[in-house]
């Protein structure tokens, strides 16, 4: 015979979660969404830790290039012993032929290279800390979906968990009342099998919860610290959803970072095409050399200056090099197309979502009220020990009240992700058409 769930299990579950990770969990408790969602800068995330790399090693690049049209001093010597001709008259009877110098040198001039790449660079390295803004603000948009969802599966056990003990009381009193010859077997085997089935949604709702936290976690960049008790957010549904969604494209085709990424990725493109073009475009560059000699010459000098041009006549690759840069512009150009016909598309998603999602709570108000109304006249049925479906009320009760907190979380999340392509203060000044 199974025994009877207790009604304390409800949170068993969660118990066992914050005893496991209390003592080394990062995060407050209970968990609130603003502080789940402040680790979205966590820079910690293996997500972060990539593009940071990136950012470091485009910086690096950045300083090399700076250096390579900086100062350099370089150091030559040699070391070296020779037999001069008898024909070659000289007071130095010494064979030693040794000589050092100092040379600085640094290019003065290179018909645009410099400013081409140094242009570039600056390009890649803004669409790269814009990626880094857009990334964040992606893993706030997946952290509350993940919180959200650890709060769905809560509200799915709840209601689960009271059909279980419901659906146990009809089958252990069918088992007493089959003792005193009361039903037939077959009644208690039907009510046993509803009994079975409960209990496995019930267990899967349980799994369920464990399996949330472990997303939210994950998503939090802290795998080992799953939080156990989470606080529902207040949810403004009062909003407004303009009826002209051609509004909210042309607002986001401008704001979102979407749209300013692939925008720089193109200029930077577009950029390298000059970089392209000016690599044989020739350089000017001055030398300044100071020697010292072992053995002196007439045709040594202690220092020499001078102003040097590099002009390449023919490269049979530089036609190449352009064409190569100009199709990655024109690939980075197809790409920002792409993306703003996907933006056009995600707004026109998110607009009809919020609005069926308006209309969906709607509904869920309506059937909670009847479902609430409905409870009270089974319970006063039941006092009264008249035939009641009491436990029946009571857990179709519980099901629409989590069917529409699911709803309103649905809404909170896609108004969240509407409000990050279009910006919080357009969507509050904007009014309804």
């Amino acid at each position: 015979m199974p025994t009877a769930p207790i009604h304390c299990r409800v949170c068993a579950a969660l118990l066992l979660f914050a005893a496991a990770t209390v003592a080394a969990n990062p995060l407050p408790e209970p968990l609130t969404l603003p502080a789940a969602l402040a680790t979205a800068n966590n820079p910690e995330h293996p997500e972060l830790l990539e593009l940071g790399h990136r950012l470091q090693a485009l910086r690096a690049e950045q300083g090399i290039t700076d250096g390579d049209y900086g100062f350099s001093l370089d150091f030559e010597a040699r070391i070296r012993e020779v037999g001069p001709s008898d024909a070659v008259v000289t007071d130095d009877d010494s064979l030693d032929d040794n000589a050092a110098s100092l040379i600085l040198s640094r290019p003065l001039y290179d018909f645009g290279g410099q400013d081409s790449r140094e242009r570039a660079l600056a390009l890649q390295q803004q669409a790269l800390e814009t990626e880094l803004a857009l990334r964040v603000e992606l893993r706030r948009v997946e952290i509350a979906r993940r919180y959200f969802d650890v709060l769905n599966a809560d509200n799915h056990f709840l209601a689960e968990n009271e059909a279980l003990a419901i659906g146990f009381i009809r089958y252990d009193n069918a088992q007493q009342d089959f003792a005193l010859g009361l039903v037939a077997e077959i009644d208690v085997l039907r009510l046993q099998t509803e009994y079975e089935r409960i209990r496995q949604q019930r267990y899967r709702a349980e799994q369920r919860q464990r399996l949330t936290r472990a997303r939210l976690a994950a998503a939090m960049g802290y795998p080992e610290a799953l939080p156990s008790d989470l606080v529902a957010p207040p949810i403004e549904l009062q909003r407004i959803i303009p009826d002209d969604v051609d509004v909210l494209v042309g607002r986001a085709l401008q704001h979102s970072l979407e749209a300013r990424a692939s925008e720089i990725r193109a200029r930077a493109a577009q950029a390298a095409i000059g970089i392209a073009e000016a690599e044989d475009n020739g350089s000017i560059g001055l030398e300044l050399e100071l020697s010292s000699y072992s053995r002196e010459t007439s045709t040594r000098d202690d220092w020499r200056a001078g102003i040097y041009f590099d002009i390449p006549l023919y490269s049979a690759s530089a036609p190449a090099r352009v064409d190569r840069a100009a199709a990655g512009y024109r690939e980075a150009l197809a790409r920002q197309s792409s993306a703003r016909i996907q933006l056009q598309i995600e707004i026109l998603e998110l607009w009809q979502e919020l609005q069926h999602l308006q209309l969906t709570i709607e509904g869920l108000e309506i059937e909670r009220e009847y479902r609430d109304r409905y409870l009270d006249r089974s319970r006063a049925e039941y006092e009264l020990e008249f035939k009641s479906d009491l436990g029946d009320s009571m857990i179709e009760f519980s099901r629409t009240s989590a069917a529409r907190l699911r709803a309103i979380y649905a809404f909170e999340l896609a108004w969240r992700r509407l409000a990050r392509l279009v910006g919080d203060e357009f969507l509050e000044t904007l009014p309804s058409q």
